[in-house]
């Protein structure tokens, strides 16, 4: 079943959260959370694509590409 609109701006809002947050571990009445950035920053571009498709908006290329220099 293919998410609506609707379903992907609310989990693109909590992930945005997530990051302008800023913390990677959150604890709330003794549960904890870790969470990986690197890996919310990736689902969040993977839910901002699926969303432009939704809309019908041709996919954007990246301006940069990443280079690994190690």
């Amino acid at each position: 079943m293919a998410r609506t609109e609707t379903d992907l701006k609310s989990a693109i809002a909590n992930l945005e959260q997530i990051l302008d947050s800023g913390a990677s571990t959150v604890t709330i009445d003794g549960e904890t959370t870790v969470f990986n950035l690197a890996h919310v920053e990736s689902r969040l571009r993977s839910l901002k694509a699926e969303l432009a498709t939704v809309q019908g908006k041709k996919p954007r290329r990246n301006i940069f590409n990443g280079i690994n220099l190690s």
